[in-house]
């Protein structure tokens, strides 16, 4: 029997007390996801809502197109600098790279709530890129809070103690579960030794 949630467990705990240890390693690494989050977001947009009005009859489709098209560039370059800025620059360049995100994230909402509104006569649903500008200015929101270093970090740590708990219930769940099932097949043992069968 695989002991799934023994180990799913232990890695838990233990990336809890790395991220307890080092809070601002973490910090760091979710504002690097969020770049690398906005280069593939921005590639996303170019191949695929770019491109829902095509072989529309739509007289906003083209207009509609080029907010998308700067949308997407600005996406791509933006993550590609909060990604190569800190390790190019070091630690002077986190704060600006929060910011730039942070900046990049309300921008990119609003232009993508005005380019689900001129989608209004198309007779396509916009409520998908209402909730995906929803989600940008969530992200932005968790950035701001993360940003002041001391509250970022405290955020951080309770996250680490958080997987530190987890992990353990898990492991302890684990262990007491496969004691019970050994103490279950010891009784079927003596069961069976107690009614031999011809």
């Amino acid at each position: 029997m695989k002991r799934w949630y023994l180990y799913a467990g232990i890695f838990l705990a233990v990336i809890g007390i790395l991220i307890v240890v080092f809070p601002v390693f973490w910090v760091r690494l979710v504002v690097w996801m969020f770049g690398l989050a906005s280069c593939a977001y921005g590639v996303y947009m170019i191949r695929f809502t770019r491109n829902i009005l095509d072989g529309s009859d739509f007289d906003g489709s083209s207009f509609y197109k080029t907010i998308i098209l700067v949308k997407s560039i600005v996406s791509i370059i933006v993550g590609l600098m909060a990604v190569i800025f800190p390790l190019a620059f070091g630690f002077s360049a986190w704060t600006a790279v929060f910011w730039l995100l942070i900046i990049y994230l309300f921008l990119a909402a609003i232009a993508g709530f005005y380019a689900a509104s001129l989608l209004k006569d198309s007779g396509i649903d916009r409520k998908k890129y209402y909730l995906e500008n929803l989600a940008l200015i969530g992200s932005a929101v968790i950035l701001i809070i993360l940003s002041p270093k001391t509250l970022g970090q405290a955020i951080i740590r309770i996250i680490g103690i958080i997987n530190i708990i987890a992990g353990i219930a898990l492991a302890l769940y684990d262990i007491f579960s496969f004691k019970s099932n050994d103490v279950e097949k010891v009784s079927k043992g003596e069961k069976s030794d107690l009614n031999p069968t011809d």
